[in-house]
C-alpha cells in the first residue's frame, strides 16, 4: 500500500543545523582544524539546494525547453569549473575547464538524451521532473570520477617526469611512455565508483531509490529506477574518465612529442 509524502518543515531543519553546528565543536575540540570549512559547506548545500529548488519550482512549472536546457547549462559549466577547482595542478588558460566539459558533454548530455527519448520516453522527452535529476545524478558522479582521473594523471606525470622521458628516449612514443600513468588515473577515478555500484542495495540504499520510496512510489519501479541510473553513471563515469585522461594526457605533450609539464600550474592554497 502506497502512503503520502510526509513533509519536513523548516524548524526540523533547523534542528538538524544546530546538531551540524554541536557537532563542528566536537571536531574542533578534538584537534580538526578545518571547522570553517565545514560549516561553509554545509552553508553552502543549504543554500544551493534552496535556490535551486526555488528555480526548478517555477521551471517545472513553466515547462518550457528553453528552461530546461538553461539549468542543464548551468549544472554542465558549475561540474566543468568543480574539476577544475579540485585539482593539484592545472593547465594553463581554463584549458582543464574545458576538458571537464567537454568530458562531460560527451557522456553524461548524450546519455541522457538517450535514457530520455527511447527508454523513459515522457512527453515531452525533455520534461524537466525527469531529465534535471537524472542529469544531475549523471554530472554529480562523472565529475567526481574525472576530477580524480585528472588530478592523478597529472600528478604523477610530475612525480615520474624522469621515467617518461626515459621512456621517450628509449624510442617510445608519448602514448606508450604515459601508458602506466593512464593505468593508474583511471583506476583511481574508476575505484569510488566501483565501490558504489557494489555496496548498492546491500550497504546502501541509493538516493533515487530511497526519495521514490519516501515519495510513496512502489519499491520495485524504484529499484528499476535506481538500476538504470547506475547503469548509466557506470557508462557516463568510464567514458568521461577514458576521454579526460586521454585529452589531458596528449595535452602534456608537443607536436614533436616531447613532454612539457610547463602547461601545468600549481593550484594555489
Amino acid at each position: 500500500m502506497q502512503t503520502e509524502m510526509i513533509l519536513i518543515s523548516y524548524a526540523d531543519l533547523a534542528v538538524l543545523s544546530v546538531l551540524v553546528v554541536l557537532m563542528g565543536g566536537v571536531l574542533w575540540l578534538h584537534g580538526f582544524s578545518h571547522v570553517r570549512q565545514f560549516y561553509w559547506a554545509n552553508l553552502r548545500t543549504v543554500l544551493q539546494l534552496s535556490l535551486m529548488g526555488i528555480w526548478l519550482s517555477w521551471v517545472f512549472y513553466a515547462q518550457n525547453p528553453f528552461w530546461v536546457f538553461l539549468v542543464g547549462m548551468v549544472m554542465l559549466f558549475a561540474a566543468g569549473y568543480e574539476i577544475a577547482k579540485r585539482q593539484h595542478y592545472r593547465f594553463a588558460r581554463y584549458q582543464t575547464i574545458l576538458i571537464g566539459l567537454w568530458s562531460l558533454s560527451l557522456t553524461a548530455l548524450v546519455l541522457l538524451v538517450g535514457v530520455l527519448t527511447l527508454i523513459i520516453q515522457p512527453e515531452p522527452w525533455y520534461q524537466p521532473q525527469y531529465a534535471i535529476p537524472l542529469l544531475g545524478m549523471l554530472l554529480g558522479n562523472s565529475m567526481t570520477a574525472i576530477g580524480v582521473g585528472l588530478d592523478n594523471l597529472t600528478r604523477n606525470s610530475k612525480q615520474l617526469k624522469a621515467q617518461i622521458e626515459a621512456q621517450l628516449a628509449l624510442g617510445y612514443s608519448a602514448q606508450e611512455s604515459m601508458q602506466f600513468v593512464k593505468q593508474q588515473s583511471l583506476h583511481a577515478a574508476m575505484i569510488p565508483v566501483i565501490n558504489m555500484l557494489v555496496a548498492a542495495g546491500i550497504v546502501s540504499l541509493p538516493g533515487m531509490m530511497t526519495g521514490q520510496i519516501l515519495a510513496g512510489a512502489s519499491p520495485m519501479e524504484a529499484v528499476k529506477y535506481q538500476i538504470m541510473i547506475m547503469l548509466l553513471i557506470a557508462t557516463s563515469t568510464a567514458a568521461g574518465s577514458l576521454i579526460a585522461v586521454e585529452l589531458a594526457s596528449r595535452r602534456l605533450f608537443d607536436a614533436r612529442s616531447r613532454l612539457q609539464l610547463t602547461v601545468l600550474q600549481k593550484t594555489k592554497d
